[in-house]
């Protein structure tokens, strides 16, 4: 019995790990280089700020190849909006944040956004502050929002190479700004 349940697992695993070798494609924006740039103008504490960046990060690694350094050409970038805080009537009381995570994937030479998305989160706990805090960290890395983002930003850019043939896909940015996302 013991034996059958360890085949039924191996099996599991397999069966588990097949999507991701099914869906490997051989695009040329496949080793695409991404920073995970964190605002720094956000009303909320730098643990959240740390652990939605680890979130993203974890997003980019699975949608692109993640990089570390601030120069890179292309960014995502996060704006967290606290929408609301209401108090339950119930006793002892609950309290119930919705928020919104804007994000910008961006091609910071170019000085374009390649593509966005709002991905709207609640939480519910004792406080409105860890009501924020749950609500923040129940952003997944493998939400299908994310995908599409960094899907429809690779789409972009291939129409973008596609046109112009003779550009460079650099991966180096002089200047790592990034405010001009944030202007409309």
């Amino acid at each position: 019995m013991n034996m059958l349940r360890k085949i039924k697992s191996v099996v599991m695993a397999f069966a588990l790990l097949i999507p991701f070798f099914a869906s490997a494609q051989n695009s040329e924006f496949d080793d695409l280089k991404v920073y995970v740039l964190m605002p720094e103008n956000q009303n909320i504490s730098d643990e959240l700020l740390s652990s939605l960046q680890n979130k993203l990060c974890e997003a980019v690694s699975l949608n692109c190849l993640g990089a570390v350094e601030k120069s890179n050409r292309f960014v995502l970038k996060p704006v967290v909006t606290i929408v609301s805080k209401t108090a339950t009537t119930s006793i002892p009381p609950q309290f119930i944040a919705e928020i919104e995570i804007a994000l910008y994937f961006a091609d910071n030479q170019e000085k374009t956004i390649l593509s966005q998305t709002v991905i709207v989160k609640k939480g519910m706990a004792e406080t409105d502050d860890i009501a924020v805090a749950k609500a923040i960290k129940s952003l997944q890395a493998r939400d299908k929002k994310i995908k599409r983002l960094f899907d429809e930003g690779k789409a972009t850019l291939a129409n973008y190479f596609e046109s112009h043939p003779n550009e460079v896909k650099t991966d180096m940015v002089k200047d790592s700004n990034t405010d001009w996302i944030l202007l409309d």
